[in-house]
């Protein structure tokens, strides 16, 4: 079983790529949410409220206006939490390659991904056998962010620049899925699917 990687930035729709792969029967850890459940455990709470005050740690709003904008801050936070992530996307990965197909649950995937907005920032990238980078126009992820989000264009523009350049994201990554408006999302995913399963399950790709 490969070990996918699936990144983007804000507003290029990486999520409804995840969607996608979701359907064609391939399990999707999703690295934000996760990180979200795992913060919430009484132990990861303690170590945020030691760090940022106990209001913090109860507030995901009044953590967030602390670490933005603050690298420090953030960096510390990163500390407590992305570790947890890391081990928790490998036990993940871990059970699913153990798993037995019994004709009514599934075996084991040709792949598995994992989708996290901030993969190469985090350094959890040497963990994948390969990544996929999800592209968009600029405009339109401020749109799509602004839409789902109803931040103001300056806001969502400062989170852009805090993000990985798309340049250096897409050298870094071994498909480019690009998801503009006129672009055909469906057919790139397919073929990355057909390109991956093959890979995963190399007797059967013959």
């Amino acid at each position: 079983m490969l070990r996918i990687g699936l990144t983007g930035s804000i507003g290029s729709g990486k999520s409804t790529v995840a969607r996608v792969f979701k359907t064609l029967g391939i399990p999707v850890y999703d690295a934000d949410a996760e990180a979200k459940r795992i913060s919430a455990r009484t132990e990861v709470k303690r170590e945020i409220a030691e760090c940022f005050g106990e209001e913090a740690a109860d507030d995901k709003k009044v953590l967030a206006s602390i670490v933005f904008g603050n690298p420090e801050a953030l960096e510390k936070l990163n500390r407590i939490v992305h570790p947890l992530v890391f081990e928790d996307s490998r036990q993940w990965f871990q059970s699913l390659s153990e798993r037995s197909g019994d004709g009514i649950r599934p075996g084991v995937p040709p792949y598995a991904i994992v989708e996290s907005a901030i993969l190469f920032d985090c350094g959890m990238a040497p963990m994948f056998e390969s990544v996929i980078d999800v592209e968009a126009p600029l405009e339109e992820q401020i749109a799509r962010s602004q839409a789902r989000d109803h931040s103001s264009r300056e806001a969502v523009l400062s989170r852009l620049e805090k993000q990985m350049d798309a340049r250096e994201r897409m050298a870094k990554s071994d498909f480019v899925i690009h998801n503009g408006k006129q672009d055909c999302l469906l057919a790139q995913i397919l073929e990355i699917d057909r390109v991956l399963r093959e890979k995963g399950n190399p007797v059967q790709g013959k």
